[in-house]
C-alpha cells in the first residue's frame, strides 16, 4: 500500500508539471495575440519612469518619454508611455506647458488632447502612427515634475521600417495657449520607432 502511495505522488507531480508547462505555453501564445496589453509590462514602465528620473536629477532634457531611444514594435501594437516635464528657472514665469508632436525631421507639429492624432513618421509611408496624452499641464513650483501618461497605435497596414519623431514642451501664458514646435519650444525629445 505504501509503494501505491508513492506511486500515486510521482504521478501527481509528473501531472502538475506538465499543466504548469502548458499554462506557460498557453500565457506566451495568450500574449502573443494580444499585443496591446502586454507590450509594455508593469516592470518595463517602472524602469522607464526611473530612468526619466535620473535624467531630471542630472539636468537633462525638459521633456522625456518612457519609449526608448530606438524601440522595434509590430504592426498593429498599441503602446503605453509615459511623458515628463520639469519646471526649472528660465520659466519661472510659466505655469502651464503645452505638448506636440511631429516628425523629427521637420519643425512642424500637431497637439494632441482629447482626439487622438496621427502623425506620418516616415518618408513616403502612406500610414499614420496615432499618439494620444494630454495637450496641456500645469506646475506651479520651480523642479516639480508632471508625468501625464499616453498611448501609441501603430497601425497593422503601417510601412515596416524605422519612423523618427520629436515631442515638444512649450512653456506657455494660458491653459488653452498651443505649443508650435521648436520655435516656442522648452524641451524637446527624440525618438525612433522600428517596424518590423
Amino acid at each position: 500500500m505504501f509503494k501505491g502511495a508513492i506511486q500515486v505522488s510521482i504521478g501527481f507531480l509528473i501531472v502538475m508539471v506538465i499543466s504548469a508547462l502548458v499554462m506557460i505555453f498557453m500565457m506566451g501564445w495568450l500574449s502573443g495575440m494580444f499585443p496591446e496589453l502586454t507590450e509594455i509590462s508593469e516592470y518595463a514602465t517602472a524602469q522607464a519612469e526611473q530612468q526619466m528620473m535620473n535624467e531630471f536629477a542630472k539636468g537633462g532634457d525638459t521633456i522625456l518619454a518612457t519609449i526608448p531611444t530606438q524601440q522595434t514594435f509590430a504592426p498593429g501594437s498599441k503602446v503605453r508611455f509615459k511623458l515628463g516635464v520639469r519646471k526649472t528657472a528660465e520659466v519661472d514665469d510659466q505655469q502651464y506647458f503645452s505638448m506636440c508632436v511631429g516628425k523629427m525631421s521637420d519643425v512642424y507639429c500637431k497637439t494632441p488632447g482629447d482626439s487622438p492624432i496621427t502623425v506620418n513618421g516616415q518618408t513616403g509611408s502612406t500610414t499614420d502612427i496615432m499618439f494620444q496624452f494630454p495637450a496641456v499641464t500645469r506646475i506651479a513650483q520651480r523642479g516639480d515634475i508632471s508625468l501625464m501618461s499616453g498611448i501609441m497605435e501603430i497601425p497593422s497596414d503601417v510601412n515596416t521600417g524605422t519612423h523618427g519623431f520629436r515631442i515638444y514642451a512649450c512653456a506657455v501664458d494660458t491653459a488653452g495657449a498651443p505649443c508650435q514646435g521648436l520655435s516656442t519650444s522648452y524641451g524637446q525629445y527624440d525618438f525612433i520607432i522600428e517596424v518590423v
